[in-house]
């Protein structure tokens, strides 16, 4: 095979049919490695109960989560060109601090442990041990300031 039929397989049909295999088996490899680290409870309450009393928060969260993508998304829609990623890191930005910032507003009144224990719901509802979810939104949102910057300072 020559790279030019190489490259037709790559971005055809069959290429994304292989690429969601690859990336789906990565995923069930990845959820059973992190199964053992996701939290079982926070002080005395369990997993269940955590997601039950969140369970209106935690859907708000995630449709903040998906506004905050689209936002970004609506950036490629005639502001910034097809190959900029200031849209792509704005949209990661915005899909982590939506979510983030309404559950801390909407716990502000209980105090600082119900804030905690709905931040921690939120990860485990995503499956995702808690350092590492942490880590992965404090990465998206300084790659969404760092768009922000970017996108302003650009742009006269």
């Amino acid at each position: 095979m020559n790279a030019e039929q190489i490259r037709s397989v790559g971005c055809g049909p069959v290429g994304a049919i292989i690429s969601a295999l690859i990336a789906s088996i990565v995923f069930h490899w990845q959820a059973k490695r992190w199964s053992t680290w996701i939290p079982t409870k926070v002080w005395k309450k369990g997993r269940e109960l955590l997601l039950e009393e969140n369970k209106s928060t935690l859907r708000i969260a995630k449709v903040l989560s998906v506004v905050g993508l689209c936002t970004g998304c609506l950036f490629y829609a005639g502001w910034i060109s097809k190959y900029d990623w200031r849209g792509l890191g704005l949209g990661f930005g915005l899909a982590c601090f939506l979510p983030i910032t309404y559950i801390v507003l909407a716990n502000v009144k209980s105090g600082a442990e119900r804030i905690k224990e709905a931040m921690v719901a939120l990860a485990i509802a995503d499956k995702t041990p808690t350092k590492v979810f942490f880590a992965l939104s404090g990465l998206c949102l300084i790659g969404g300031v760092a768009s922000a910057v970017s996108l302003l300072l650009g742009r006269r």
